[in-house]
C-alpha cells in the first residue's frame, strides 16, 4: 500500500511539475513579447531567458523541452540586437517584421503535409509543426499558429489510424478545439469542425468495430491489417492508403453517390406484392434489404428507414396472427417504435399500427377478448419514468450541494469525513432509485394482470442483476426471472406467464427505449449465424434506455430465457424454486457456464409472494451449503470470475484515453465485492449489505470496509451521471475537462460533446486510490479463502 500511495505521489508531484513549466513558460512568454514592443527592454529580455531557463531545468519532456530552448534562443537573439531566424521568408511590407508571406507558408505547409501522407516519421513532423507553431505564437501571427496547431491534429490522426489507439485521437481532438478557439475566419472554423467531427468518426468506428467481432476475429483483422467498413480510405490498385483530414474534407466538397432509389424503391414494391399475397419471408427479405440499401450508421436517411421499419412491422404483425408467438407482436412493436424515433410523419398511422399489435397479441396470443390500452396509457408511463429521473438528478445536484470532499486538499483530515459521508448519501439514493424502479415495475405487472386475468397459482417477479445489488439506474436494463408455485409446473402455468411476460415487454417496448439489436430480428441482427454479414443493422437512433435484457445468446436474462444453441440447450427462467435452485449444482454450473449461476443467487422481490423467494434461498443455501460445494465450488466460482476478468485485475494505471463507464469503472468493485461474498459463503444480494456482513464478521477492518463503500460509491455515481447527460446507456466518458470555443459570432460558449466530461477529475483519483490496492490483493484473497480477515483491502 505504501509503495502505491508513493507511486501516486510521484504521479501527482510530475503533474504539479508539469503546471509549473507551463506556468514557467507562459510568464517567459510575457515578458518576451514586453521585451520585444517596448523599446527592446533589455530587463525584460532577461527575465524571460532567466524563466525559460528555470522551466528547461524542471522540464522532463522532450517536446517541451525543444520548444523552451527555441525560446531561449530566439530571446537571447534579441537581447544581442540580432535579427530572429525564423521558419518562413517574409516578403516586403509595411508588416513586414510580424506577417509571413502566405504563399511561402502554404508551401512550406503543403511540403510538410506530403510527408505526413508518406511514411515519414512522425516524431520528425510533430517537431518541425511545434516550431511552426512556436514561431506563430512569438510573432503574434494567428494564422502561422493555428495552422500549425491543426497540423499537429493531422499528425496524431494518422498516427491513431495506424495504431488503432483512439489516444491519439484524443489528443487530435483536443488540438482542433484548441485551434477552433484561436481560429478567426469562418471557412477555417468551418475546416476545423470537418476535422473534428472526421475524427470523432474514426473513433466511432474502431468502436463499432471492437465490439461487433468476437475477440479472436478482432485479433485476426488486426493481424491482417483490415480496416473498418467505414474508416476513410483511399483504394488504389496496391490496397489502401490513409486519408488525410484534408483528403477526407476535399471529398466532402462534392457529393457521395446517391443510394440506389429505384432499387430502393424496387425493393419495397416487392415486398409490399408479396405481403399482399401472404409471403411473408419474400416480404421480409425485400424489405430488409431496401434497408440495407440506405442504412448509415454514421448518417441515417431517417425517413427512408422509418418507412422500411415500418413496412416490416406489418410483416411481424402478420406472422404473429398465422404462428400466434408473442414474440412476433413484440418485435412487430419494436419496428413501430423505431419506425416513430426516426420520422414526425405519419405519427398517427405508426400510433395505430401500436393498438392493433397490442389488439392481435391479446387475442391470437392470449386468447383475451379486451381492447388495447390507451394511448394516455403509454404517455403515462413515459412520464413517470421521466419523473423517477428527474427525482435522481434532484438528489444528485443536493448531494453536490452538501457533501463535497473535493473542496479539500487530499491530506485534509475533512475530506476522508466528508467523502464517506457523501458515499452514504450515494447508498441512500441507489437504494431509493431500486425502490422507485420496484413500484414503477409493480404498476406495468399490474396492468397486465388485469387484462389478461388472475394468475392460475401463486408466483413471484425475482429482480436480478443491478436491481438486485441495488446499484441499478433509471436507465438500466430489466433482469428478471418467476418462481411459479410447487405442483402447478404444467404447460398451461408456463404458458399464462410467458403471456404476462410477452405483455409486459410489448408495455416496455412503448416506452420507446428499446434498441432493435435486442430483438434479435433475424433478418436484421442474426446472432445466431456464424456470418458477420448477418449481423448488419446497427440501431444509431433509438434512445437505449429502460428495456428488457436482449435476446442475444449471452444475455436472455429475463422468463423467455435462450434458445438452443449449437452448444446447449434450450432454458427457461420461469420455474420453481427447488428447479431454479438447480442452476446451483456444479454439474449445470459447469454446462451452462457459472455467470448465469451468479446472477441467479442475487435476487430480490420485484411482485408476488415472498415466501416464494424465502423459498427459493432456503433451497439455494441447501445446494450450495453441501459439503463438497461449499468448500470447492465456490472456490472454483471465485476463480472462475478472476479468470474471466484477468484483464481487468491485472490493468492498473489509469490513462487519458475515453473510459467505457460501465467496463473500466463501474463493474470492477462489483465484481470484488462478488468474490470477497463468495469467499466468506455471505448470500445477500444488496451491495451494500454485503459490505456491512463483511464489517460484521471482521473478514475486512471498519476503515476497509468504508474503503469499499466509497469505491463503490464512486463508480455507481459516474455511471448514473454519464447516463444521465447522455440520456440513456451511452457509455463514453472523457477523464479530460470539457473544452470549449467561442466564436465572435455567438453569445454563449458552444462545445463540441460526444462523450461526458467528468466534471472533476479528482473523484477519478480518488477512485484509483482504492482500485489499484484491491485489485492487486484480490488474487491473494482468492487463493487463501478465509483468510480474508488478515489481508488489507484500503
Amino acid at each position: 500500500m505504501l509503495r502505491v500511495c508513493e507511486k501516486l505521489r510521484e504521479a501527482d508531484a510530475k503533474r504539479k511539475r508539469l503546471v509549473e513549466v507551463e506556468v514557467l513558460k507562459s510568464l517567459g512568454d510575457v515578458n518576451l513579447e514586453k521585451g520585444k514592443f517596448k523599446g527592446k527592454d533589455v530587463t525584460k529580455l532577461d527575465r524571460a531567458m532567466v524563466l525559460y531557463r528555470t522551466a528547461l531545468l524542471r522540464c522532463k519532456d522532450a517536446d517541451v523541452g525543444e520548444s523552451l530552448e527555441y525560446r531561449y534562443r530566439h530571446a537571447e537573439k534579441l537581447r544581442i540586437g540580432k535579427a530572429t531566424v525564423t521558419l518562413i521568408s517574409h516578403e516586403p511590407s509595411t508588416n513586414a517584421n510580424k506577417m509571413p508571406s502566405i504563399a511561402k507558408m502554404a508551401e512550406t505547409f503543403q511540403h510538410l503535409d506530403r510527408r505526413l501522407t508518406s511514411d515519414y516519421n512522425k516524431d520528425s513532423l510533430l517537431i518541425e509543426y511545434t516550431k511552426l507553431m512556436v514561431e506563430g505564437i512569438a510573432n503574434e501571427d494567428g494564422m502561422l499558429e493555428v495552422e500549425a496547431i491543426k497540423s499537429l491534429g493531422d499528425v496524431y490522426v494518422k498516427r491513431g489510424t495506424e495504431t488503432r489507439d483512439t489516444t491519439c485521437l484524443t489528443k487530435a481532438t483536443a488540438l482542433y478545439n484548441t485551434a477552433l478557439a484561436r481560429c478567426e475566419g469562418i471557412q477555417g472554423r468551418v475546416t476545423l469542425i470537418h476535422r473534428l467531427l472526421y475524427t470523432a468518426r474514426l473513433r466511432q468506428a474502431m468502436k463499432t468495430r471492437r465490439h461487433k467481432y468476437p475477440k479472436h476475429r478482432r485479433q485476426q483483422q488486426r493481424q491482417q491489417g483490415d480496416l473498418p467498413r467505414d474508416f476513410p480510405v483511399i483504394r488504389h490498385a496496391k490496397g489502401q492508403q490513409f486519408m488525410t483530414p484534408s483528403e477526407y474534407i476535399g471529398s466532402q466538397t462534392s457529393k457521395p453517390p446517391a443510394p440506389d432509389n429505384r432499387s430502393y424503391e424496387d425493393d419495397l414494391t416487392t415486398g409490399d406484392r408479396a405481403l399482399a399475397d401472404g409471403n411473408l419471408d419474400t416480404a421480409e427479405q425485400r424489405f430488409a434489404s431496401a434497408l440495407r440499401l440506405i442504412h448509415d450508421p454514421n448518417k441515417p436517411d431517417r425517413d427512408k428507414e422509418a418507412e422500411g421499419l415500418r413496412r416490416l412491422g406489418d410483416v411481424y404483425v402478420k406472422r404473429g396472427k398465422r404462428t400466434k408467438e408473442g414474440r412476433k407482436f413484440t418485435q412487430a412493436a419494436a419496428l413501430y417504435n423505431a419506425a416513430m424515433a426516426r420520422t414526425y410523419k405519419d405519427k398517427g398511422k405508426i400510433n395505430k399500427s401500436l393498438q392493433e399489435t397490442e389488439k392481435w397479441f391479446l387475442q391470437h396470443t392470449a386468447n383475451v377478448d379486451s381492447a388495447p390500452s390507451p394511448l394516455d396509457s403509454t404517455t403515462r408511463h413515459q412520464k413517470r419514468l421521466e419523473d423517477m429521473r428527474g427525482r435522481a438528478k434532484s438528489q444528485l445536484d443536493a448531494i453536490d450541494q452538501q457533501h463535497d470532499p473535493y473542496q479539500y486538499d487530499e491530506d485534509d483530515p475533512k475530506m476522508i469525513a466528508v467523502e464517506a459521508e457523501r458515499a452514504e448519501a450515494i447508498k441512500a439514493l441507489f437504494k431509493t432509485i431500486a425502490k422507485d424502479r420496484q413500484f414503477f415495475i409493480q404498476e406495468l405487472i399490474d396492468e397486465c394482470i388485469a387484462t389478461l386475468g388472475p394468475p392460475p397459482c401463486k408466483y413471484a417477479f425475482i429482480g436480478l442483476g443491478s436491481q438486485a445489488t441495488e446499484l441499478v439506474t433509471p436507465y438500466s436494463d430489466l433482469e428478471f426471472a418467476i418462481l411459479i408455485e410447487d405442483g402447478k409446473d404444467n404447460d398451461d402455468t408456463r404458458r399464462y406467464f410467458l403471456n404476462l411476460t410477452h405483455y409486459l415487454h410489448l408495455k416496455v417496448i412503448n416506452l420507446g427505449e428499446t434498441i432493435l439489436p435486442a430483438m434479435a430480428i433475424p433478418s436484421l441482427n442474426d446472432f445466431y449465424s456464424e456470418d458477420p454479414e448477418k449481423d448488419w443493422f446497427f440501431d444509431s437512433v433509438t434512445p437505449r434506455g429502460f428495456s428488457f435484457d436482449g435476446f442475444m445468446p449471452w444475455a436472455c436474462k429475463t422468463p423467455f430465457g435462450r434458445d438452443k444453441t449449437k452448444t446447449k440447450q434450450p432454458l427457461s427462467l420461469i420455474q420453481t424454486p427447488a428447479n431454479m435452485a438447480k442452476f446451483q449444482e456444479l454439474e449445470v454450473s459447469l454446462s451452462e457456464g457459472y455467470h448465469l449461476s451468479d446472477i441467479l443467487r442475487r435476487v430480490v422481490l420485484l411482485v408476488g409472494e415472498e415466501a416464494l423467494v424465502s423459498q427459493y434461498r432456503e433451497k439455494l443455501d441447501e445446494v450450495i451449503t453441501d459439503d463438497l460445494l461449499s468448500h470447492f465450488q465456490t472456490r472454483i466460482s471465485a476463480r472462475q470470475i478472476l479468470r474471466e476478468n484477468k484483464e481487468m485485475f491485472t490493468t492498473f494505471e489509469p490513462t487519458g484515453q475515453l473510459l467505457n463507464v460501465k467496463k473500466d469503472i463501474y463493474r470492477f468493485p462489483g465484481i470484488a465485492i462478488e468474490i470477497l461474498a463468495l469467499c466468506c459463503q455471505i448470500r445477500l444480494a444488496s451491495t451494500w449489505s454485503v459490505i456491512d456482513r463483511l464489517k460484521e464478521m471482521r473478514q475486512v477492518q471498519e476503515e476497509n470496509a468504508t474503503h469499499l463503500t466509497v469505491l463503490t460509491s464512486i463508480s455507481a455515481e459516474l455511471r448514473l451521471r454519464t447516463y444521465m447527460a447522455n440520456r440513456g446507456q451511452q457509455d463514453s466518458l472523457s477523464p479530460l475537462g470539457e473544452m470549449k470555443h467561442q466564436t465572435r459570432k455567438l453569445h454563449d460558449d458552444t462545445t463540441l460533446k460526444s462523450e461526458f466530461h467528468i466534471p472533476d477529475t479528482q473523484i477519478l483519483y480518488r477512485y484509483y486510490y482504492r482500485a489499484i490496492p484491491l485489485k492487486k490483493c484480490m488474487p491473494d484473497i482468492v487463493q487463501h479463502g478465509s483468510q480474508v480477515q488478515s489481508r488489507r483491502a484500503e
